[in-house]
C-alpha cells in the first residue's frame, strides 16, 4: 500500500498460490479505477468481490475511501498474516504476498478470522488526521523544550523561545478545530461533554476514546476498549511448565495509554474516590518513604483500568459521571 503501484491477486481454487491470476496497478485513483476495469474484463463482478488489504496505516487511505464511494466489500489484515502465512513458498515478494492474501480471506471466509472494514464517518475520519497532527506538534514542541534547556546564550534562547509560542499557538489552533468538528455532530459532541465530567479526563483523552471507540461503537465491552490501549492484561500459559503471569500487551495503542497515564495520575490527586481505591491498591497512604515503585506501576493500572471502565459506561449510556460521594459533585464542562 505504500508502493507506486498494487498488486493483485485473485484466489483461484484447486491451483497452487503461485499461480493465482496476478496484475498490478499504479496506486492512485486512476489505478483504482484500472483494477475494477480488469476484473470485469476477467469475468469478475466487483460487487461481488471482497478485497483484501494489508493494515499500512495512512498509506491506505486512499483506497479505503475509493471502495466506500464504490460501496465494494473489503477488509484489512494484519502483517504478521502475511509473515507467518504456512501456505506457499518461502520466497518473500510483492507478488506473493497479494496471493497470500487472496489465500487467506477464502480459506477462512465466514470465520472470526477477519471481519470486514468499514471507514467512520466522515467528522471522526477528520478527529482521527487533527490527532496525529496535535501529536506531531506536541512532539516539536518537547525537542524545542529540551534544547531550550541546552542553550549557552541569549541568543540561542530567543530563537527556541519563538519556536516554542508558535508550536504552541499550532497547537491550540489544532484543539479548537477538533472542538469545532465536535460540535457540529450531536452525538460526538454529547459524548465529548460527558466524557469530560469525568475527573481526570480532558480534551486529549476525551478525543482519543471518541476516535478509538468510533464514538463507543467499534467495541462492545470496556475490557476490550482496555486491552486496545494496553491496560487489562494477558495470560500466557502453556501446558504445566510455561506459566507467566498476566500482564497488558506491549502491543497496543502506546500513545493513547501514555495519554490515559496523566489523566490516571491526575485522577488520584484529584478525585477522593479515585485516591482512596490507589491507596487501598497500594496497601495504605503513600508517601515518598515507603512508595514501591513496582506496586505504584501496579495501583496506577489498575486506575487507568478504572477509568477505562468510567468511560466506556459513560459512553455507552450517554450520561454525566456521578460521584458515589455526594459530597464531591462532578465538574461541569464547556466548550470554550
Amino acid at each position: 500500500m505504500s508502493k507506486k503501484k498494487l498488486d493483485c491477486s485473485i484466489f483461484v481454487d484447486n491451483i497452487n498460490i503461485n499461480q493465482f491470476p496476478h496484475f498490478t496497478v499504479t496506486n492512485d485513483k486512476e489505478g483504482y479505477k484500472n483494477m475494477l476495469d480488469t476484473l470485469k474484463a476477467m469475468g469478475y463482478n466487483p460487487k461481488e468481490t471482497l478485497f483484501g488489504l494489508e493494515f499500512c496505516g495512512c498509506y491506505s487511505d486512499d483506497l479505503e475511501q475509493f471502495f466506500t464511494k464504490k460501496k465494494l466489500s473489503y477488509t484489512m489484515l494484519p502483517t504478521n498474516v502475511l509473515k507467518n502465512y504456512p501456505r506457499g513458498t518461502r520466497d518473500k515478494n510483492d507478488k506473493l504476498d497479494s496471493a497470500k492474501l487472496a489465500d487467506y480471506i477464502c480459506r477462512y471466509d465466514g470465520t472470526e478470522a477477519y471481519k470486514l472494514r468499514k471507514l467512520p464517518p466522515e467528522n471522526l475520519q477528520k478527529l482521527k488526521k487533527l490527532k496525529s497532527w496535535r501529536k506531531y506538534l506536541v512532539l516539536q514542541r518537547t525537542d524545542w523544550l529540551n534544547r531550550l534547556q541546552e542553550c549557552n546564550s541569549k541568543e540561542e534562547e530567543h530563537i527556541c523561545e519563538r519556536y516554542i509560542k508558535s508550536l504552541t499557538k499550532d497547537i491550540e489552533k489544532v484543539e479548537q478545530e477538533q472542538l469545532d468538528i465536535i460540535s457540529e455532530d450531536e452525538a460526538i459532541y454529547t459524548t465529548y461533554c460527558h466524557l469530560r465530567t469525568i475527573p481526570g479526563i480532558g480534551h486529549v483523552n476525551a478525543v482519543n476514546v471518541i476516535v478509538i471507540t468510533q464514538n463507543f461503537i467499534a467495541f462492545g465491552t470496556a475490557r476490550q476498549l482496555a486491552r486496545y490501549i494496553g491496560v487489562a492484561p494477558s495470560s500466557h500459559t502453556s501446558g504445566t511448565s510455561v506459566h507467566w503471569r498476566s500482564r497488558p500487551s506491549w502491543h497496543c495503542d502506546l500513545q493513547a495509554k501514555a495519554d490515559l497515564t496523566r489523566a490516571a495520575r491526575n485522577a488520584v490527586v484529584n478525585d477522593p474516590e479515585m485516591r482512596i481505591f490507589y491507596e487501598r491498591k497500594m496497601g495504605g497512604k503513600v508517601n515518598k518513604q515507603n512508595k514501591d515503585r513496582d506496586k505504584e506501576r501496579k495501583a496506577l493500572n489498575a486506575v487507568m483500568f478504572k477509568q477505562v471502565q468510567r468511560m466506556f459506561a459513560i459512553g455507552k449510556q450517554a450520561r454525566d459521571w456521578k460521584p458515589l460521594n455526594t459530597l464531591a459533585p462532578a465538574m461541569p464542562v464547556q466548550l470554550s
